[in-house]
């Protein structure tokens, strides 16, 4: 089969995971899985670390070669071979860490990241047409502003809108939200959805958010230990049920009681204040305590500040 021969799809399709299998050594990191992602739907893969979940995805993009099992995308069998190939019959992957080069304009990520990039570029005629497709989208993103000057929210939109302009129609993404608010996240799901009401897109979403999931979904399938512990429509679901089925506990969502008594102060910080590695202020002010026999949980958006505060 030549990939080439095929026309790339102008809208959403679907892609078919059939009896995946794949073994490295004597480890079995799938076992006989199944998933079925719907044209035009957004579907939820779940399951805890090691559930299989990058695995199954990164056998669908090319990057492992599955040991038994078929894709089908677009009600036809393909072979993957590679990355490439994917990105030839439409698949795209945007991944939870981001691959923009920072240095970079949010223009120049873009164009640079087409296959066909001239040897000599005309940017008057390139932001031209970027804009033009800009004005399609619901994303909106400045072109000429770095990739390092720009926030987490805006970096992933533009991770999103890389695989747009290279015209993938069917989406992976790789836990989207990790690195966004809960404002952002839900504004670029909320747009992410619209385009796939609209029959634009089609999008299988690794996350571990039941908000999410029930909010923005249209089915879900969920691994638990590389098998197929469960899979249905989101609106007959709870995420009681579901995260059930990703664990296997029985008495899941009884917590234990909290017991016990905290002892002497452990460690203290006081008024601490560091810089990043760029020289910007990263931690200021900081205090806390941490007792014996105490958990203490420091929360916050990816990059403010929780790398360098462990590293003091």
């Amino acid at each position: 089969m030549i990939i080439g021969e095929i026309p790339l799809p102008s809208g959403a399709f679907g892609v078919d995971a059939v009896a995946m299998t794949m073994r490295f050594g004597d480890f079995t990191a799938l076992d006989d899985v199944g998933l079925k992602v719907r044209p035009g739907t957004l579907h939820a893969l779940l399951g805890e670390n090691g559930a299989g979940k990058s695995t199954l995805v990164k056998c669908i993009m090319g990057y492992y070669h599955a040991t038994e099992g078929q894709i089908i995308v677009g009600e036809r069998e393909q072979t993957i071979a590679n990355p490439k190939d994917a990105h030839a019959l439409g698949l795209g992957m945007v991944y939870q860490h981001f691959t923009l080069v920072p240095a970079m304009t949010v223009a120049e990520n873009l164009v640079l990241a087409r296959d066909n990039v001239p040897a000599v570029v005309d940017w008057a005629k390139e932001k031209k047409e970027l804009e033009a497709f800009l004005a399609q989208m619901p994303f909106k993103v400045p072109l000429n502003a770095r990739v390092s000057g720009i926030s987490a929210g805006e970096r992933q939109k533009c991770e999103i809108l890389k695989q747009l302009y290279l015209k993938r129609r069917f989406l992976i993404l790789d836990e989207p939200t990790s690195v966004l608010t809960p404002g952002e996240a839900d504004e670029v799901l909320g747009m992410l959805r619209a385009m796939v009401e609209k029959g634009e897109l089609t999008i299988l979403m690794i996350t571990h958010k039941f908000r999410e999931v029930m909010a923005f979904a249209d089915e879900v399938t969920i691994l638990r230990r590389g098998k197929l512990a469960g899979k249905g429509l989101v609106k007959e679901l709870t995420p009681d049920a579901m995260a059930r089925a990703m664990i296997g506990a029985e008495e899941l969502t009884i917590q234990p009681p909290r017991s016990g008594e905290t002892g002497g102060v452990r460690l203290e910080l006081n008024k601490v204040c560091a810089l990043d590695d760029a020289g910007a202020i990263a931690v200021n002010d900081v205090s806390l305590s941490v007792r014996g026999g105490e958990i203490v949980g420091i929360a916050g958006v990816s990059g403010n500040g929780q790398r360098q505060l462990v590293e003091v």
